[in-house]
């Protein structure tokens, strides 16, 4: 009896691939049959933007300026703001005090409260100016809920009618100052630009009182006013009606209130010289629809 032939050797691509399972050995039917694909002869239909800057990093989605954030956000945290000022200011002995903390409060809020907010966060890049012309709505909405709250305070302190119409000039005048310095700064989409400017606000407000702490000298003392911060002006006016108003305040909120006008009108006048000049018209983009490109 012949003896059995030997095993052939193994062939290259069988070393390689012991796992290999010969394509001709499975019948034409089965559905683990491997199948030759190619890549390409299922693209996904992808557009590219040619010309465009299609080959920088995609930009970050940002959101518009009336979204999360936006104006009814703010007036929301505002009437907290001044519903927590009261709830802080009731524990005071008296009606007159009590209205005293609660207009220091609002012009803490107005000034570095509502500043913090709207400089932490970027101007929407495809609205140029958007973010100085929202600040000032900002303002409108959030002074107008202020009257109320002023004019309910002037009823509690009994305060005479002209100081009161002073102490709301006042509240207006260093309060659009502040969203003057929150508007510019909104200008520019650079983090520093707004730090700047929220350094800015704080001077506005403590920077005059604390260099006179440091030099012992003390608001009202030595005929020396605070002519930049608001806080005196604010603090005298507010005093109980049975008390006069040691200095006269009226030349000087009418010259902030100016100041604060004829900024703002410098700025939309720029800004609206800016929109009225002709831009360069952007190229359109180029599309290339890679799933009607096909491959041999």
């Amino acid at each position: 009896m012949d003896p059995a032939p030997p095993n052939p050797p193994p062939r290259d691509d069988e070393d390689e691939h012991p796992d290999a399972v010969n394509d001709q050995t499975m019948p034409p039917g089965d559905p683990f049959t491997p199948q030759a694909t190619l890549a390409l002869d299922h693209v996904p239909p992808i557009n590219v933007e040619v010309g465009t800057g299609a080959t920088h990093p995609p930009t970050r989605t940002r959101s518009k300026p009336m979204d999360m954030g936006g104006l009814r956000i703010i007036i929301i945290g505002w009437c907290f703001w001044l519903l927590g000022s009261w709830g802080v200011a009731f524990f005071s002995d008296t009606a007159t005090p009590r209205a005293r903390w609660m207009l220091l409060a609002a012009m803490l809020g107005l000034m570095l409260g509502y500043p913090a907010v709207r400089l932490s966060q970027s101007p929407n890049p495809d609205e140029p100016g958007r973010g100085a012309l929202q600040v000032l709505l900002d303002w409108l909405c959030m002074i107008s809920v202020f009257q109320a709250v002023l004019w309910s305070l002037h009823l509690i302190a009994a305060w005479p009618l002209m100081r009161g119409l002073w102490l709301d000039g006042a509240v207006l005048a260093w309060s659009l100052l502040a969203a003057l310095i929150v508007g510019w700064a909104r200008l520019f989409d650079v983090g520093a630009v707004r730090l700047l400017g929220m350094a800015m606000c704080i001077a506005l407000v403590l920077a005059e009182p604390m260099a006179l702490w440091f030099t012992g000298v003390y608001p009202g003392s030595e005929g020396w006013l605070l002519r930049i911060s608001p806080l005196q002006a604010v603090w005298e006016m507010s005093a109980p009606p049975t008390k006069t108003v040691p200095h006269d305040w009226r030349p000087h909120i009418l010259m902030i209130g100016l100041l604060a006008v004829a900024g703002w009108s410098a700025l939309i006048g720029w800004r609206v010289i800016e929109w009225a000049l002709p831009k360069p018209a952007r190229p359109e983009p180029e599309l290339i629809d890679l799933s009607t490109q096909h491959t041999d």
